[in-house]
C-alpha cells in the first residue's frame, strides 16, 4: 500500500513538473531564435548520398562497390541524408549536489534539465536525432522525443554521478553537471570519453553562492541529502579564501582535461539568464557538424 501511495505521489509530482519544464525549455529555445545548423553534404537537393566506411555489422548488400573500387583496401557504404543525421546524446547529473539553490534562483538540477530539454528542442528542429545518454534509448526526432526526454529527466533514479561513456553510434555528447566528483575520478572519466572518439561538450552548472561564498558568522554546512551533522564554523568568512582556492584548483584541472582532449567546456551560473549558455552550446554543437 505504501508503494502504491508513493507511486501516486510521484505521478502527481511529474504531472505538475513536466508542463513547467517543457514551458521553460520552449521559452528558452524561443528566446535564442536559433536557426538550423548546417551539415556536410555529398550532393545537393532534398535527398543526397553520403559515404562512410563499411563496418562488420553492415550487410554486404549495403556496400557501394563502385565507390569502393576507387580506394584500394577500403569498402564504403552509401547512406541517405536522414540516415546520416547526427545522433546527439544528453546527460544530466543525478548528483544530490545538483538540488542546491540559493535566493530566488532555480536549483542547479532544474536549470540543467531546462538547458538539456531546450537543446534537444533546437537540435530536433534542425533535423537531428536526440536521446539521453542511455544505450537502451534510441535517438529520434519529433516533438514526442523532446517530451520523452523531459519526462525521463524528471523521473530518473540514476545514481552514477560520473559522466558515462557514449553508446555506439553517438556523434556528439553533451554533459550537464556541477562536476563535483573527486578530481582524479572526473579527469579519468573525461579521458575515457575521449578514447571513444566522440566529440563532447561539458556544461558546468553553479549556484551564485558557490561562486561568491557570501556566508559569514556561525554557519553549518551540510552535504545535499545529508542526514547527519555537517561542519559548523564559528565564522564562515574565515574559510572563504581556502574554499575559493580549492574550488578554483578543481575547476582548473577539469578545464585542463577538457582542453587537452579538445572538448568544449561552458560555465553557467543559475542566477544568470540561460540564453547565453544555450547559444554558446548550440554554436559548439554546430561547429562539430559544420
Amino acid at each position: 500500500m505504501a508503494d502504491l501511495l508513493s507511486l501516486e505521489h510521484d505521478s502527481a509530482d511529474l504531472a505538475r513538473a513536466l508542463p513547467a519544464l517543457l514551458a521553460d525549455a520552449q521559452s528558452l529555445a524561443a528566446s535564442l531564435q536559433a536557426g538550423s545548423h548546417g551539415r556536410r553534404r555529398s550532393g545537393t537537393g532534398e535527398t543526397f548520398w553520403q559515404y562512410r566506411d563499411y563496418a562488420t555489422e553492415d550487410s554486404a548488400s549495403m556496400i557501394d562497390w563502385r565507390q569502393s573500387a576507387r580506394s584500394p583496401n577500403r569498402l564504403y557504404v552509401r547512406e541517405t541524408e536522414w540516415e546520416t543525421a547526427a545522433t546527439i546524446r544528453l546527460w544530466v547529473s543525478p548528483a544530490p549536489s545538483m538540488n542546491y539553490r540559493s535566493g530566488n534562483a532555480p536549483t542547479k538540477a532544474w536549470r540543467a534539465m531546462t538547458l538539456a530539454t531546450a537543446t534537444a528542442l533546437l537540435l530536433i528542429r534542425a533535423g537531428e536525432k536526440v536521446a539521453l545518454l542511455d544505450p537502451m534509448t534510441p535517438a529520434r526526432g519529433g516533438q514526442r522525443a523532446v517530451t520523452d526526454i523531459a519526462e525521463y529527466l524528471l523521473r530518473s533514479s540514476a545514481t552514477n554521478t560520473l559522466p558515462p561513456l557514449p553508446p555506439r553510434g553517438t556523434t556528439q555528447t553533451i554533459y550537464f553537471s556541477d562536476f563535483y566528483e573527486k578530481t582524479n575520478d572526473l579527469v579519468a572519466s573525461i579521458g575515457a570519453i575521449a578514447a571513444t572518439g566522440v566529440p563532447s561538450h561539458f556544461v558546468e552548472i553553479a549556484d551564485d553562492s558557490e561562486e561568491t561564498f557570501p556566508f559569514t558568522g556561525r554557519t553549518l554546512f551540510q552535504k545535499p541529502g545529508q542526514t547527519g551533522t555537517g561542519r559548523l564554523f564559528g565564522d564562515a568568512a574565515s574559510i572563504r579564501s581556502a574554499y575559493q582556492q580549492a574550488r578554483e584548483a578543481h575547476r582548473g584541472t577539469f578545464a585542463d582535461a577538457c582542453r587537452r582532449y579538445g572538448f568544449a567546456r561552458l560555465s553557467h551560473v543559475t542566477a544568470h539568464p540561460a540564453t547565453t549558455t544555450l547559444g554558446a552550446l548550440h554554436q559548439a554543437v554546430a561547429g562539430e557538424r559544420a
